[in-house]
Parts: structure tokens; sequence; C-alpha cells
């Protein structure tokens, strides 16, 4: 199956008339095979000569062995959340990042911690915290965008983009998604577009209550957002819009607002980032930390 996966590179990229160089991003998980941690719950520094960039994240191995388990399925290996603490993320609604000291492998996935409180937290009361990071309650992004249909999706059939698990029925609809993710992603991670503006509030919308717009997809928690939405879509419809639509990659490396197309587009934790060309977006997606706004 194919998976969103780069390999890492140091390379320099031809911009415009100039020449610019892209920083090597540091490693997740402070350097420290995933697989490793997931497959043997060590600690096992990687070599930079064996690396992957994954959803925006360079991981490291300490043998080609681990980068080829690593790349034909990442969403085995990657923790959840990005890393983000799941503890955190239920019981304060916040992004707060874990380290690999403070971790648990829970039905062969990877949670991070913050500090040991997190992490006993989560050992006590595992279910309260497992879901903390699945997209749509397990609704298949791509039956919604397609056949306007909520159909669950089963854990077999996984990939992670943007730090959050996306589960489908079955392959095709997989493959579909891993393809082109952004153009099956709901709107800020499926948070409330209207809830953000009115109330400032990141609030969960539900997969019954979506909606289409203009090639997207938008959740909301009950149909009275939903009719909001509707009544004047321009108001909500770029809530998530990094930089009003400009090019971060254009902005950090030449100093210049360039806008940026619909079609070439990318999620960075919760924020979508448009791009005048694949270039730009290519590089983006090598080292996202650099070019993000906070």
């Amino acid at each position: 199956m194919r998976k969103c996966v780069f390999s890492a590179v140091c390379a320099l990229f031809i911009f415009g008339s100039g020449v610019v160089s892209a920083a090597a991003p540091q490693p997740a998980l402070d350097g420290n095979c995933p697989v490793c941690l997931v497959k043997k719950d060590k600690l096992v520094k990687g070599d930079p000569s064996f690396s992957s960039v994954f959803d925006g994240k360079t991981y490291l191995f300490p043998m080609a062995k681990q980068k080829r388990m690593f790349d034909a399925n990442p969403a085995a290996f990657v923790p959840v959340l990005g890393g983000d603490c799941a503890v955190c993320k239920i019981e304060k609604g916040k992004q707060v990042a874990g380290k690999a000291e403070f971790r648990t492998v829970h039905d062969g996935r990877l949670y991070l911690f913050p500090g040991k409180k997190q992490q006993k937290m989560f050992e006590r009361n595992p279910h309260r915290y497992v879901d903390a990071g699945l997209a749509l309650g397990g609704a298949c992004p791509v039956c919604l965008v397609k056949s306007d249909k909520v159909v669950v999706g089963k854990p077999e059939y996984a990939s992670v983009y943007d730090g959050e698990r996306y589960l489908f029925p079955g392959p095709d609809q997989q493959h579909m998604f891993d393809t082109n993710p952004a153009a099956f992603v709901p709107a800020m991670h499926g948070n409330c577009t209207v809830c953000k503006v009115e109330k400032r509030k990141d609030v969960p919308g539900i997969a019954e209550f979506h909606l289409m717009h203009d090639g997207r997809l938008y959740l909301f928690p009950s149909q009275k957002q939903l009719d909001m939405f509707k009544a004047n879509p321009d108001r909500y419809a770029d809530a998530d819009l990094a930089m009003n639509g400009y090019c971060a990659v254009c902005k950090v490396e030449k100093g210049k607002d360039v806008k940026g197309r619909a079609d070439l587009a990318v999620d960075y934790l919760g924020k979508r980032y448009l791009f005048p060309s694949r270039m730009q977006l290519d590089m983006f997606k090598n080292n996202p930390a650099k070019y993000a706004v906070n």
C-alpha cells in the first residue's frame, strides 16, 4: 500500500534565481528509533545515515532493517498524536509534547507523555485515552467526501496525517487518501470552524454533521453550526488558513508574499498551507518546522 513517506534528503533547492539549502530538521523522538520503541520498548539511538521523513518529522534508525520496517508501514510505528500527550489532549484539550523517556506501548501503538504523572494516568485507564488521535471518530474521510456517507473504518487500514489517525473500510479508500490526503482531511482536524470564529474555541465536530464546501470537508458539533456555515460560508471557510493563503516557503526564503494555490495544500498542526508550485510544497513537507507560523 502506498504511504505518504518521503526520504530525508540533504540537498540544495533551486528557488527563483537564487540557491537555498534546506536546514536539517531536528529528529523526532530525540533521535531514538521508533521501531525499537514499539517492538522492543527500548531507547536506541538512530543513525542519520538511516532516516525517513514522515508526516513532517524525521525519524532515525540504527540500521537499514528498522528503516525498511518503518517505511513499509509508518502508521504502525509513529507515536500517537505525533508524539503529543494523549492524556493532556483529553483532560485539558491541549497539545503537550511527550518524551520518549515516558512512553507506553498499548495494543501495539506508541504513546508519549511529558512526565510520569500522565503516563500513570494512561496506564490506569487506557480506554479513556487510546482514541485521542483518532480522526472523525473512526469514520472514513474518503467515504464522506466521495459518497456523502458515514462509514466506519477498520484498524487494519490506518493512515496517519498531521498527527491524526484515519481509518478506512478497505485498501482502495486508504490508497486514495494516501495519494492526496489534503483532498480528504477535514478542516481544523475536524474541529468546528464556526465555533473557532465565533467563540475562539476548538470544539470537535462529528461525522454526522458534515458538509462539503469548495471541495473541502467540514465538521460541526450540531445542525445549528452547520446551518450557520451554510448561511455565510465566506465567514467560516478559511478559519484554518495559514498566512492568509500566502506561501510560507516564499516568505522565509525570499521575503516575498506569493499567493498559494488551493490545489497545492498541506495541513500542519491543524493549519492549512498553500503553495504556488510543487517545489515549495515539497520543501515545506521535508521541514515544516522551518516554515510554519506559530
